[in-house]
């Protein structure tokens, strides 16, 4: 049968006061400085170990163990009103495995920072590429996007007084704050405006975070942690995503229809454009008898985007999953399949950051 947290504290207390014991008689044999104080009587009689003269031994932080944290019950408890200690204590070790979390994440990709910057994934003539590939299961670009996030998410990770999620995407976007105010000022900056959002129940999201990048622009350090700046960025609208011309996605399928009409080779479809045949473009050419039909661009009509297909067999694997697709799964597959889809929105998310 496994301890119980009490007698786990009451274990450690043991072990932290017989070490000071042997540290004091270290002292006392080494000559140290210091005299030892005389021994005290205590009222009944018996030696008191610990005079009052002796100070008090510093706080040492004691490690986070999985034992720590309470087990999950089947059925959610339905319980109201004020925490017992006991919850008190249980919500305490919850949160610090949420801390531990945060934590970890940066520490992670500052190892992978130096495996990249010490090249030390050249054993057996690894390339970075195939090391991202095979530990993290992310492309060469995504691990390279981490490593340049994690003094950023350190910085944050220590200044919260409350362990929060701290979203992928919030740390991307407050990069160009760094740039300009540094880690330090942009980390707490962040910090206080979620424990400001927290306060009155405001959600902060990727549109508040650049909503307080785009303040920062124009204003100083001291105002970045006001609750008028705050108020603003979660009032601020998102900025519209630049719309991309149609005559530049065009242009390359133009040039090369003109050049395969002169050798008078046949015309297909343009890769870029999604086409993976001609089927649209002979369309295009039918005729109806004799009459020809005149080329024109259909504007109201662009071409189908490999990006539409994605999107529409996606759609089409979720209806699968929502219905049951999922269940009796071995966890080996759900995890590919939580890593493929994290890459996809990932890419999708870098593509946006463009336009």
């Amino acid at each position: 049968m496994s301890p119980t947290r009490q007698e786990i504290r009451a274990q450690r207390s043991a072990a932290a006061e017989a070490r000071r014991k042997a540290e004091a008689q270290e002292t006392d044999r080494e000559g140290g400085t210091e005299t030892a104080a005389p021994v005290v009587p205590a009222p009944a009689g018996e030696v008191d170990p610990s005079p009052p003269s002796a100070a008090p031994e510093p706080y040492r932080p004691q490690p986070f163990t999985p034992d720590l944290i309470p087990e999950p019950v089947e059925v959610e408890v339905d319980t109201e009103g004020d925490l017992t200690p006991q919850e008190v204590d249980d919500l305490g070790h919850c949160e610090a495995a949420f801390a531990n979390g945060n934590r970890a994440e940066w520490m992670k990709w500052k190892a992978a920072h130096a495996v990249r910057s010490r090249r030390l994934y050249r054993r057996d003539g690894r390339t970075w590429p195939d090391y991202c590939q095979d530990r993290f299961g992310e492309s060469e670009s995504e691990v390279n996007r981490r490593i340049q996030q994690w003094p950023l998410l350190k910085a944050i990770t220590e200044q919260q007084d409350r362990p929060r999620a701290i979203p992928d995407s919030h740390v991307h976007r407050l990069l160009p704050m760094v740039e300009q105010h540094g880690q330090e000022v942009t980390a707490r900056a962040y910090v206080a405006l979620r424990g400001w959002a927290a306060e009155r129940r405001h959600r902060v999201t990727a549109d508040v975070v650049d909503g307080l990048v785009e303040l920062a622009r124009a204003a100083e350090s001291p105002a970045l942690t006001t609750s008028n700046t705050f108020q603003r960025a979660i009032e601020a609208k998102p900025k519209p995503k630049p719309a991309r011309s149609r005559k530049k996605e065009t242009a390359p399928a133009d040039v090369e229809t003109a050049a395969q009409e002169q050798s008078g080779a046949p015309t297909g479809g343009h890769p870029n454009l999604g086409d993976s045949s001609g089927e649209a473009l002979a369309g295009e050419r039918a005729t109806d008898g004799d009459e020809p039909v005149v080329d024109a661009e259909i504007v109201d009509d662009p071409p189908r985007h490999r990006a539409i297909e994605t999107r529409d067999l996606l759609q089409g694997l979720l209806a699968g999953i929502e219905a049951g697709a999922l269940h009796d799964a071995p966890a080996e597959t759900l995890k590919d399949i939580s890593t493929a889809a994290l890459s996809i929105a990932y890419a999708a998310d870098e593509v946006l950051k463009d336009r």
